[in-house]
Parts: structure tokens; sequence; C-alpha cells
């Protein structure tokens, strides 16, 4: 190679390093900038009340049990653990720093894969399309969430931390690789898929004792786990639905296997599952074949490998004996995110079939993208490689940009929507999740009052503009050109803007009433608000819509009235 293409060769290189470094930032950029310091649902049970009980126990036993208390079927260990950390550190609760803490696993799961890689002989300018696969925004409902945050991609950080110590073959590395996955059991439902993933790295490399050890480990953790509280769950019912749609059931499963190509978000159902059932099917085939390739090499395990099958997929997957140490902590991380994808399908899609596509379990396909491609990159010859390489950079790189098209509408939108019902929750009371005289609403509005008394936390002021408190329609004219049009439906209160402001504004159903006032946002270029009747009081409405625009409020007042039974 003469000096010239030498000189190409490094610049690419470094185009590629940059590049990588680009999609990160780009990532925790857009993080940082649409989220909010506001709790939503799940997240108030988990940190506020949860820091709540923990603050007014004075015992010992009292603090432990306001610690372990479930929710729903998930206990939360290391998310209260970071909470405390936070309140401890800093005196107050912050769910927009809590929900970066929580997203710098996404950061960790990448590193982790991308040291293994490098550690198998991996270059690493070939890891821009892992970046791709990863820090996209597949899986925005868990990004912009703060507990979800500290909870899914936790799991799965915690998880492949585990098997990467467990590879180290060394007792203190073993300890630590023990004590992490008893943390991940108790950090998430999904955390005890370690255990079962974990042993199959051990027993890949016939490491008996071992394995006994962490059999007994995790048997221990699992039975502790459904110790003390009661959980909800009723999984049992899924058993039922899986045996009525056994070929649906089938069919998700590889559905979600390829949801990292999920790339037509906003068409039919139907139509949007085909390329990621196709890939989802490539992927599975990938898997099971390299598989088969790694165990023909073990002289344990290939005895039960017929010979030329074995030799002929180790050649295809340019298998050696010496990689079984990283080709295992492989393995682990692909049982890993099976199991976690099975379990999401076999006991979720009851509730909604289109649970498979859910932007919630989106880390999970992710991650096996990621791997998969590393997987078929070692198979390559170094000139083969190269164009591989370049063909994923353009797959990876659509898929990020797919998800940029299709998801930061969404992402703007839920954080305008939140902030929405925190000035509901601030004015009525309801608002940040809970309907209005459930026991849900008692408990939020509770918490709230107490972590603002305790000088811990208060909603932020002002929520949407500096007026916004100030604003009454009694008696005020209606707007020229304002007109709009409320349909009340079974449990959502349809707003369609007919005339007023922009589309290109944010814009906001305002109803008010003489002891409530309420806000719904409207999509970004949308003209429907969506109102959930369940959050607001009953009671005769006007309707109005507010206008923020380069700072400014304004007040469109339509002279229609909604009335709320």
């Amino acid at each position: 190679m003469n000096s010239l293409n030498k000189k190409q060769e490094t610049l690419s290189q470094y185009v590629t390093g940059i590049l990588t470094l680009s999609v990160i930032g780009g990532f925790y950029y857009i993080i940082v900038k649409n989220s909010i310091n506001i709790p939503w649902f799940d997240d108030v049970e988990n940190i506020p009340y949860f820091l709540v009980n923990w603050l007014k126990s004075s015992t010992l036993y009292g603090k432990w049990e306001a610690f372990i208390r479930p929710n729903n079927e998930h206990r939360v260990f290391t998310a209260r653990l970071i909470v405390l950390a936070q309140y401890y550190l800093t005196g107050k609760l912050n769910f927009k720093d809590l929900l970066f803490a929580g997203n710098l696993s996404v950061l960790i799961i990448f590193l982790f894969i991308v040291r293994g890689y490098l550690r198998q002989g991996g270059k690493w300018y070939f890891i821009l399309p892992i970046a791709f696969l990863i820090f996209n925004f597949q899986a925005y409902a868990g990004t912009f969430m703060t507990i979800m945050s500290m909870q899914y991609q936790m799991v799965i950080m915690l998880s492949v931390a585990s098997f990467y110590l467990l590879v180290k073959r060394n007792v203190p590395a073993f300890a630590l690789a023990v004590a992490v996955a008893c943390l991940d059991t108790f950090s998430m439902g999904n955390g005890m898929v370690v255990w079962p993933s974990g042993l199959v790295l051990l027993l890949l490399q016939q490491r008996w004792k071992s394995s006994f050890i962490w059999l007994g480990a995790g048997a221990i953790s699992i039975y502790l786990y459904f110790q003390g509280p009661d959980f909800v769950q009723g999984n049992d019912k899924a058993f039922s639905y899986v045996l009525e749609n056994p070929l649906r059931t089938f069919i998700a499963f590889f559905t979600m296997l390829g949801g990292d190509f999920d790339i037509f978000a906003n068409v039919g159902f139907a139509r949007r599952m085909i390329i990621p059932t196709i890939t989802g099917f490539v992927l599975f085939s990938v898997f099971a074949t390299w598989t088969i390739a790694v165990l023909s090499v073990s002289a344990f395990w290939g005895r039960w490998i017929p010979d030329k099958a074995g030799r002929y997929l180790a050649h295809i997957y340019n298998i050696r004996n010496t990689d079984l140490r990283w080709n295992a902590f492989w393995l682990a991380i692909l049982i890993y995110v099976l199991i976690s994808m099975g379990m999401v399908v076999f006991f979720r899609t009851r509730f909604d079939p289109h649970i498979i596509l859910w932007s919630t379990y989106k880390m999970y396909p992710a991650v096996m993208t990621s791997v998969v491609f590393i997987i078929v990159l070692q198979a390559l010859s170094v000139k083969i490689r190269y164009w591989f390489f370049g063909i994923m950079c353009l797959i990876s790189a659509g898929l990020w940009w797919s998800t940029i098209v299709n998801y930061l509408p969404i992402i703007k939108n839920t954080s305008n929507a939140r902030t929405a019902f925190a000035f509901n929750q601030k004015h009525n009371g309801v608002g940040l999740g809970a309907t209005k005289n459930s026991a849900f609403e008692t408990m939020l509005a509770t918490t709230l009052r107490q972590v603002d008394s305790l000088g811990i936390y208060s909603l932020p002021a002002p929520l949407i503009h500096p007026e916004e408190d100030q604003v009454r329609l009694a008696g005020a004219p209606a707007t020229a050109n304002a007109k709009a049009k409320a349909s009340l439906e079974a449990d959502v209160l349809r707003i369609n803007l007919l005339a007023g402001p922009a589309a290109n504004h944010r814009r906001y159903a305002f109803l008010e009433s003489g002891s409530n006032r309420y806000l719904f946002v409207f999509p970004l270029g949308g003209n429907e608000a969506l109102c959930p009747v369940g959050t607001i009081r009953a009671g005769t409405y006007n309707l109005a819509i507010w206008e923020i625009s380069s700072g400014g409020l304004s007040v469109w007042n339509t002279g229609e009235q909604v009335t709320i039974q």
C-alpha cells in the first residue's frame, strides 16, 4: 500500500471515529434538550413516594421496607439507589438529572460491547454501525421516562457487565459478577434472566464449580425476589392466550427480534411488521448457526454436534477454539436478550399485539443486532469485511435517521404534553398519570405536597409561560378567526382546531370553568388535541386556544363551551 492510500485509509478511520462520537453526543444532546423536570405516572411511586417513605421511617426496618416495596411485578433496587444518591448528594430530587443518569447505561452497554469486540481483535473504526444501532431513538419511551431509563436499559447494562466479569476467569471478578447479577435481579423482573444466560457462558467454558455456585446464587436471589410484599402480576393468563394464538405468538417473537429495523412507524401495523419480521428470522438464523459453530469447536460440547455440519459452520463463521472466551460473552448476551424478548411476547402480547414493536422494549433488538453485526463482521475475510462495513454503515445510518424522522416529533410532543399535564396537576390536583377520584390521584397529590413541604421537589414555575396563571376567560369576548369543534367520546374529549394560530407554533387547548383550568397540547403540525376525560373535573368549561410564539403568549377565545359530567 503506497503512502497516499495509507493517508486515505487513516483519514477514513478518523472520520468514522468522529462520526461515532457525533452520534453518541447527538443522542445525549437530544436527551438534555427534550427532557423535563416533571414526574410522570410510575415515576411518582418509584421516586418521590419512595423517598418520602424512606425519610419518614425512623428505623432501619422501615427504611428497608420502603426500599424493597415492589412496583407491580418489579423490584427497583438500582433506581432507588440512584435516587438516594442524588438526594444525599444534593438534598433535592431532579427528574431531568435522574433521567440523564439512567440513560448513561446505554453508553455503558455500548462500551462493553465495543470492549468485547476489540478484545477479540476487532478494529476500533468498525464500531460506527454499532453506535447507529444503539444510540437511536427506537427506545424513546424508555429514554424519556425517568423510571424507565433507570430500569429497562439499566438491567441490560447490569447483565452485560456481569457477563463481562464472568469471562475474566478469576475469583474476584467472579464474586463481583455474582454481586452485580444479584443487584440486576432486584432491579427489574427481567434481571432474573441474567442467571440462565450467565450459566450458558460458564457451561460453554466448562467451569463446572463456578456453574454450581452461580446456580445456587441465582436460586437464592430469585427466591428472595418473590418474598415480602405481594406482587401485581396475573401472568398466568398468558398461557391461555398463547395456546389460543400459537402462530401469532410465533411470528410476534421474530417481529420483536427485528425491532431495530422498524422504519415505517406510521403505516398500518400489518405492513409495518414485515421488515422487522423478515429481519428477525435472519438474525435468529445467524444466532442459531453461529451457536452450533461455537459449540462444535469445543472439545466437550463438540461431541454432540454432527462433525460435518460443525466443521462447515465453524469455517463459515471463522470460529477458533482460542476465541471461546469472547464467544461465550456474545452467546450470553444473545441468550439474555432472546429470553427477555420471549418473555415480553409470551406474557405481554395478550394485552396488545402491537406491544412487540413498542418503544419500551427496543433496546433488546438493538443489542442483538449489534452483536450479530460483530459476529458476521468477524466471520468475513479482510477485503469483504470492508465492503460489509460500508453497507452496514449505510443501513444503520438509515435506521438511525428514520428514528429521528419518526420519533423526534413524538419526543417533542410528549415533552409539551407532560408539561401541560403538570399544569393540570398544579391547578386541579390531577394530571400526571392518575384519573380523578382514584386512590392513585390521592397518593400522587399527597406525595407532591409532601416533597414540596420538605423542600425536596416542586413542579417547575412557570411551566409554560410566565403569564400562565393570569389568563382568565370569564367575560372575555370571542377572538375573531378562532374556531374549534369539541366532540365528547366515552373517555376522550376531542378538540379540533378549525381556525386559529399557525400550526408551526406551540398550541394548547385551554378549558376554564369557575374552579378549574386545564391545558391539553395540540401536536406540532396537527390540529386535534386529545383530552382524557378521566382527568377533567365535572363542570361547564369555556374553550380557548393558547399560542406560544417567540416567547409570547396569545389567547384565542373560541366562544365555545364544553360540559363534562
